[in-house]
């Protein structure tokens, strides 16, 4: 399923709203006509009425799952205290910030 921008599915609902077509609107904006359909019901189930301006947040998505990030803030906050310098003020070697984090060199 592609994906389409805040402004095209803002377009297609407000041009569905004043009665055009579905036909006409998918000429316009490419949308799919089950699509059409799919965004105006989200919209008034977020709140949306036709003769309402149409805001952002009658459009928004749903959250969506992704890959989980490896680097959590506590890992993020050991490789930063580990990046820092050593108890002479030198800097560290990659090598050795990998070894006391646990991380890869090409990670760190």
């Amino acid at each position: 399923m592609p994906y389409y921008g805040l402004a095209t599915r803002a377009q297609a609902i407000v041009i569905r709203a004043l009665g055009t077509p579905l036909k006409a609107i998918t000429q316009v904006t490419g949308v799919s006509t089950k699509h059409i359909g799919n965004l105006l019901k989200r919209a008034v189930e977020n709140g949306w009425r036709a003769d309402w301006v149409l805001f952002n947040n009658h459009l928004k998505d749903k959250p969506r799952l992704g890959r989980k990030k490896k680097i959590t803030p506590n890992l993020k906050q050991k490789v930063i205290n580990a990046i820092t310098c050593d108890r002479y003020g030198r800097k560290k070697s990659t090598r050795r910030i990998a070894r006391e984090t646990g991380l890869s060199i090409s990670s760190v």
